[in-house]
């Protein structure tokens, strides 16, 4: 059969799109990045306009860029950081920004949640924790906060639901997303506890319908085919959450495959059948085989958004230089890290830039610079961002290692910050396991496009990313840094514990909770 298949991945500082043929290779991909608008601390929102926009964008380019007849276009898919809380009217237009799984403002609603659930239902039920990270609590802060938004709302969607509703006119979700909106969905009968719902006073049909991720849910709309250039009747399917999608792409499908996703928030996940969880991770519905497999996640809010951070923040200089040599900027940031020994002479930064979720869930925990001297430079800081968020992962892993969730002794690593050589191999280091790169992968995009593959019949199943994968670089443990980071380790882990009434008394004084 000849043909194309459309992914997109709806990200937290950007999209991207891709066309691939039928064989896997890309055929056209494109790019667009936009910000993010914090308007207070903690705080995390986009316009949900803003998803819309630049999906129509980044299809219609790389349609173009693919240089096919779209008519052979056989499916399309779609991902998102998840979960976001998009609430529409009847007539489908939003009432609100989005705000995002970054977002920590519903720490009272989290609080009252506790009160009348109670943890251990919460956990029975979902298999998550209760924290503002999760859209069930960031809709009872729209609803105890914005009533009369609420009451307006007819569905709520993350931000992969609306864009695919834009795109099809059908305002439903996924087995994955449905997990991170988290609380009262059912992770083992995929389905919305209503008694639950009842209970917190939260009108159950404001939930999105839920259907399998490679399902066919709807098709291109005209007015959607007037924008994106695909043809009118392409049929879509329900989706994913942006890191299953990515490691659908890297053949991370099979029970104890795991992978590291170094985006704007840094996630590590191990694929399981069997529908045991662990408590105080995050656990979702995976993309591949829907109905049937799960993956426990540990989750960073901030990974690439501390080295992004970084750039925007103090790295003028290097964004100069690296205009004027037509690089990347972060090219020269990894190049001055790559100067700095194992351990950032001593320089140690907890990643709680904004908040925490995995495994301490603080939505008051913020980042902490630790033994700063006069002898630390550029590069000390850079790398010890990425230590840091190799602390943090590692702390994760050896949770659910700890609850006997088999895990492979190596972990692909994919998306924006494992393009970086240095970061790979700090978290070679740090874990003490083999990484694989995977080096032209696209990510989430392809994931998608695979995702869509299976649900339009073109593909039988998912062990045809086996068939296309190739690792370009591996990494292994370097054993001389090994001392030093099982210290700064011993060192991280022991920070936060001390901290953690501080961070209360802080946002107590500044009233930023």
């Amino acid at each position: 059969m000849k043909g194309f298949l459309v992914g997109c991945d709806i990200g937290t500082g950007g999209t991207k799109a891709v066309v691939i043929d039928l064989q896997g290779n890309v055929r056209g991909t494109h790019y667009i990045e936009y910000p993010l608008i914090t308007p207070r601390p903690g705080w995390a929102e986009h316009h949900p306009d803003t998803y819309w926009d630049a999906v129509v964008k980044t299809i219609k380019l790389s349609l173009e860029k693919a240089k096919i007849n779209p008519s052979q276009v056989l499916g399309v898919g779609m991902s998102a950081m998840s979960p976001a809380c998009i609430l529409v009217d009847k007539d489908l237009n939003p009432l609100q920004n989005s705000h995002i799984w970054m977002d920590r403002r519903g720490t009272a609603e989290s609080m009252q949640i506790k009160a009348q659930i109670g943890d251990d239902e919460v956990f029975r039920i979902s298999a998550n924790p209760i924290d503002p990270y999760y859209a069930t609590v960031k809709l009872l802060w729209e609803k105890n906060n914005r009533p009369d938004i609420y009451n307006k709302a007819y569905k709520m969607l993350t931000a992969k639901d609306y864009p695919l509703m834009k795109l099809t006119g059908q305002p439903v979700t996924d087995y994955g997303n449905a997990s991170l909106i988290g609380v009262a969905f059912d992770i083992v009968k995929k389905e919305w506890n209503q008694p639950m719902l009842q209970e917190l006073g939260l009108d159950v049909n404001k939930f999105p319908e839920v259907f399998p991720c490679d399902e066919v849910v709807g098709y291109v709309t005209r007015e959607a085919s007037a924008l994106t250039g695909l043809v009118e009747g392409t049929p879509v399917v329900a989706g994913a959450i942006d890191c299953n999608a990515a490691w659908v792409s890297t053949g991370i499908i099979h029970p104890g495959n795991n992978s590291i996703t170094l985006g704007t928030a840094g996630v590590w996940g191990v694929v399981h059948e069997e529908p045991s969880f662990s408590r105080g991770m995050i656990s979702v519905v995976h993309a591949a085989d829907s109905r049937s497999k799960y993956t426990t996640v540990g989750a960073l809010v901030c990974a690439g958004a501390l080295i992004r951070y970084f750039r925007d923040t103090f790295a003028q200089v290097e964004m100069q230089t690296a205009h004027s040599l037509q690089i990347s900027p972060y090219d020269i940031m990894n190049l001055e890290a790559e100067k700095v020994p194992a351990g950032s002479d001593g320089l140690l930064v907890l990643p709680y830039f904004m908040g925490e979720r995995t495994p301490i869930w603080d939505p008051l925990a913020r980042g902490v610079t630790f033994g700063m001297s006069l002898a630390h430079g550029r590069g000390h800081y850079i790398r010890s961002y990425m230590e840091g968020v190799a602390y943090g992962i590692k702390q994760n892993m050896d949770i659910v290692r700890e609850a006997g969730i088999p895990i492979d002794p190596m972990v692909g690593m994919v998306e924006g910050g494992a393009n970086s050589r240095l970061w790979r191999q700090i978290m070679a280091d740090v874990l003490g396991v083999k990484t694989a790169y995977m080096k032209n992968s696209l990510g989430a995009p392809v994931g998608d496009a695979i995702v869509a593959g299976v649900g339009v019949g073109v593909f039988p199943n998912y062990q045809i990313v086996n068939e296309w994968v190739e690792m370009s670089e591996y990494h292994t443990p370097d054993l001389k840094n090994e001392k030093i980071y099982n210290g700064m380790y011993e060192l991280y882990t022991s920070l936060y514990p001390r901290l953690k009434e501080d961070f209360v008394k802080l946002a107590e004084i500044t009233g930023y909770k």
